[in-house]
C-alpha cells in the first residue's frame, strides 16, 4: 500500500531530499494558505476525503494557528506530527525550539521553502514597491515587522542554501533587524517520510476520529 504525504510547499525540497524505500506519493499546498486558517482547514479536509486509495496519509504541518483543528480521518490511518508550526520540524521537533520561543521573543524564522515562496518578505516587497514605490513599500513593510529583532536563518541543507542564506540577510537589511543562522536537522523529515509514528512525536487518528488542538501538546 502507498502512503500519502500532504504538505506546505516550504517543506518541498527537504521532503523530497529523503531516500525512501515505501511507496510514497506526494501533495504539495501553497504555502499563501496559512494566510487563512479556515481555508487552510477546508482545503486539507477536502485532499484528505478524495485521498481513499491509501493505507496511511500524513500532514506535514503543525497546528499552523488552528488549521488542523476539528480534521477528521476518511478511510484511512492520519497521522500529523505533534508540533505547533514546521518551525519545530525543521529543529527536529526537539524542546530545544520551545526553549527559544520562551527566552527570546521577536525571532522571524526562515528557511529555503520560506524564502522561495510567492508570500515571501522579497517578493510582497517587490509587489508594493512596483505599485507604490520604494518609500511606501519600506513603511508598510516596517510596520508589518515591527514586532520583530531577528531574523533565524534555519539550515536544511538545500542544495541552493547559500542563495538562500544570502536573500535571508538581505531581508534583515531591508527590515533593518539581525541576522543569525542555526542549524537545522532532517531527523524528523525523515520520520515523516519513513516512519516510525510513534506517538511521541506524531499524533495518529484512527478513521472516523476527529483531531484535538490538545493532541499537540506533547505530555496528551
Amino acid at each position: 500500500m502507498t502512503v500519502k504525504i500532504i504538505a506546505c510547499e516550504v517543506m518541498k525540497e527537504e521532503l523530497l531530499s529523503i531516500s525512501t524505500y515505501c511507496n510514497i506519493e506526494y501533495e504539495f499546498m501553497p504555502m499563501k494558505l496559512h494566510l487563512n486558517p479556515e481555508k487552510l482547514n477546508r482545503e486539507l479536509q477536502n485532499r484528505i476525503d478524495s485521498s481513499k486509495t491509501y493505507s496511511r496519509i500524513v500532514l506535514a504541518f503543525g497546528l499552523c494557528g488552528g488549521a488542523l483543528r476539528s480534521l477528521k480521518a476518511a478511510s484511512c490511518t492520519l497521522t500529523i506530527p505533534r508540533v505547533h508550526d514546521c518551525i519545530s520540524i525543521f529543529l527536529d521537533g526537539s524542546s530545544k525550539d520551545e526553549n527559544i520561543f520562551k527566552k527570546e521573543l521577536g525571532i522571524f524564522y526562515l528557511s529555503g521553502g520560506w524564502i522561495i515562496s510567492e508570500k515571501s518578505i522579497l517578493s510582497e516587497h517587490k509587489r508594493i514597491k512596483e505599485k507604490y514605490g520604494e518609500r511606501k513599500a519600506y513603511r508598510v513593510l516596517s510596520r508589518m515587522y515591527e514586532s520583530y529583532k531577528k531574523i533565524m536563518f534555519i539550515k536544511t541543507g538545500c542544495i541552493k542554501e547559500n542563495e538562500y542564506i544570502k536573500s535571508s540577510k538581505q531581508i534583515a537589511k531591508l527590515l533593518n533587524l539581525d541576522h543569525e543562522i542555526t542549524e537545522g536537522s532532517s531527523s524528523f523529515i525523515e520520520k515523516i517520510v519513513n516512519g516510525p509514528y510513534e506517538n511521541n512525536k506524531f499524533i495518529n487518528i484512527n478513521q472516523s476520529d476527529v483531531v484535538k488542538e490538545e493532541y499537540f501538546n506533547a505530555n496528551t
